[in-house]
């Protein structure tokens, strides 16, 4: 089991060395010289070595007493900090929270999740990366980013991934196209980069039709996809979250009975973090989602 040593003790010896005698520690501390001695004295024990070389009125570090005073200096600026820590409020905290999420669930999570933030820690600051699932994820796995938020989950063995929604991937189209009835043998894709959702649709459309897919555009953002659709490029597939009640004005959901592709998003962060209480607030935040 191991043992540590006395904080008190550490501090005494600390405070001889910073003030060059013992005398003054004791004044410092308001004790007696006597108790700084026996103080050092078991501080020695414990560590299973000698610290100084007493002398007339004065006294001489040995190398394990200059490397013990350095290493007591940091933990009793530790030990302080830790004391003191309840005592602090939230908004007197200064601190840097990075998030990464998609373009795509700005306005309905980082948005709300900034607000937040701002009234508990208003002194705080938030930086924010905009990337696909997998550099979000990524960037949480290299520590550049504190948490992140996805359409998708990759499973690195070093983060911890939390579902926080559930939706659909939809089918759409420019509203602006009259028929009623969906010729989808006609008509061009768009899609992102190959994920689950745009395979899934490959393999159904070849099913249904006895064809591949014809895509005109593929690219890494859902929001181009939405504004491409709008403008009467083709149909184009997107997770309903990345749909909003004015942008249903422009588009049209398509009913299909071939194709049919759930979703999850997720909130990632490293495993081995330390405590944080602005990243802590931040997943508390966001894990009202599931309540």
């Amino acid at each position: 089991m191991i043992t540590y040593p006395n904080l008190y003790h550490l501090k005494y010896f600390s405070d001889a060395v910073e003030l060059g005698s013992i005398s003054g520690a004791a004044q410092k501390n308001l004790v007696t010289h006597p108790a700084i001695s026996r103080a050092i004295l078991s501080l020695e024990k414990h560590l299973g070595t000698s610290l100084m070389e007493h002398q007339k009125k004065t006294f001489k570090l040995t190398d394990a007493g200059y490397r013990v005073a350095e290493q007591a200096r940091v933990l009793l600026s530790a030990a302080s900090e830790f004391k003191d820590f309840h005592r602090t409020s939230a908004t007197e905290e200064i601190f840097e929270i990075k998030i990464g999420i998609s373009r795509t669930l700005t306005e309905v999570f980082l948005a709300p999740l900034l607000q937040d933030l701002q009234t508990y820690f208003p002194r705080a600051t938030a930086k924010i990366r905009f990337g696909t699932t997998f550099e979000i994820i990524e960037a949480v796995a290299s520590r550049s980013v504190d948490i992140g938020i996805t359409i998708g989950n990759l499973n690195l063995a070093t983060t911890s991934q939390t579902v926080i929604r559930k939706g659909q991937f939809v089918l759409v189209e420019a509203r602006s196209e009259r028929k009623s009835e969906v010729d989808f043998e006609s008509k061009s894709f768009l899609l992102t980069e190959p994920r689950v959702e745009t395979e899934k649709l490959k393999a159904a459309y070849k099913k249904k039709f006895g064809r591949a897919l014809p895509v005109i555009f593929e690219m890494s953002s859902w929001d181009v996809i939405r504004q491409l659709t709008q403008k009467g490029l083709g149909i184009g597939l997107l997770p309903d979250i990345a749909i909003n009640k004015l942008q249903k004005t422009d588009l049209k959901i398509l009913k299909s009975s071939w194709f049919e592709c759930s979703y999850e998003v997720y909130v990632h962060t490293l495993k081995a973090q330390p405590p944080h209480r602005g990243i802590e607030h931040a997943k508390d935040f966001l894990f009202k989602e599931l309540e």
